[in-house]
């Protein structure tokens, strides 16, 4: 992805050079999205092929094997219907980029970006490369529509800079977002995240971002790295777990007794996906030097479910009593968050899981948009 940066002299580009440039990456997008949709379909066809084939040899009996590809065709339906708002989204980042402007920003262009040696950082005396990689991760998601004016009040000072996206009906999507990471370049721990889909309030385009409003995490190396590459603030909570069952995963807090803070997702699914995008904005720097960001990660998995208004279990604790992921003074209590959210006794909108997730996690680029 190219880096966001404010369109200079006079300020009216001319109308040639925008065809051009238009033409340009309907051809380059085009050529993606066709590459993607051969892809998917000679992968989804070898899948079936191959399990039609095993099936077949163990003595399964037809109406299964008509079952299971029935599922693969829908698996592959959802696939391909993704490569459409993908290509659309990378499209509506590039188009806000000055042509002709270099692919990566300058090293020595404090604004382009805070690496100070092209994708390596410096996190606990330490060099981290970027983009990060996670080699085998698990993940639950819960999606809500909550009060856009709420939603805005969740921002705090943050709302000087972004606004909650209306959905319509002034409703905003809220993510509770469960990961288990298991290998990944940050560590082996689990992450319970609340996230707004938000836009730019000088972005005459209103591209969707992530922002996130919490994320709890077990260790340090990972805060740190959060904090040094994208400005993150993570809150570190030891007691926060994750325990699997059959049918379903928690995430949460570890306590004997009492109520305290932990979501139950559905585990279930059989679907894939590839390389998936998610656009983040955050804000880093102190004072005057303090800049926006947004980051690109795309996501892939297998063992995938999607479903309208599943049973997802959010259970809040009580503050004070250590339960509620504020214990520890200096970050915002996540339960009295969720409880201004008026959702703990709502099933979400939608909700989803998979298995066994892999991700790439790109650096920081400038969010500087266009006047």
């Amino acid at each position: 992805m190219m880096p966001i940066v404010a369109r200079s002299g006079n300020g009216h580009p001319s109308v040639k050079g925008d065809i051009q440039r238009l033409a340009e990456m309907t051809f380059r997008f085009g050529g993606q999205a066709y590459g993607q949709w051969w892809t998917i379909l000679g992968r989804g066809w070898q899948h079936e092929i191959n399990s039609l084939v095993r099936g077949t040899m163990a003595s399964v009996p037809p109406t299964e094997l008509l079952r299971g590809m029935a599922g693969g065709y829908v698996n592959c339906l959802g696939e391909l219907a993704s490569i459409g708002p993908s290509m659309i989204e990378q499209a509506a980042m590039e188009l806000t980029r000055q042509p002709g402007a270099s692919a990566e920003p300058s090293l020595f262009d404090e604004d382009a970006g805070p690496e100070p040696e092209g994708e390596i950082f410096d996190v606990d005396s330490k060099p981290f490369a970027m983009p990060a990689r996670v080699q085998d991760a698990s993940q639950g998601w819960a999606l809500y529509f909550v009060p856009t004016e709420a939603a805005n009040r969740a921002l705090g000072a943050a709302g000087d800079v972004f606004s909650a996206f209306d959905a319509g009906g002034g409703r905003t999507p809220l993510m509770i977002v469960g990961v288990d990471y298991r290998s990944s370049d940050f560590g082996c721990y689990p992450e319970f995240v609340l996230a707004l889909t938000v836009v730019a309030n000088d972005d005459p385009a209103k591209q969707l971002f992530t922002y996130y409003l919490a994320i709890v995490v077990t260790q340090q190396f990972t805060r740190e790295a959060a904090r040094v590459v994208w400005g993150l603030e993570k809150s570190i909570h030891p007691r926060l777990v994750v325990r699997y069952a059959r049918d379903e995963v928690l995430f949460g807090l570890s306590r004997q007794e009492g109520k305290a803070l932990s979501v139950r997702f559905p585990r279930f699914g059989a679907g894939r996906s590839s390389d998936l995008p998610t656009f983040s904005v955050s804000r880093r720097g102190e004072g005057l030097q303090r800049r926006t960001y947004w980051a690109l990660t795309t996501k892939s998995g297998k063992g995938e479910g999607m479903q309208i208004g599943g049973s997802v279990a959010l259970q809040l604790g009580m503050p004070g009593n250590g339960a509620c992921l504020c214990a520890d003074g200096n970050s915002a209590c996540l339960c009295d968050m969720l409880r201004a959210f008026d959702i703990a006794d709502r099933l979400p909108a939608a909700n989803g899981w998979t298995e066994r997730q892999t991700a790439v996690f790109g650096p920081p680029r400038l969010l500087d948009l266009p006047g």
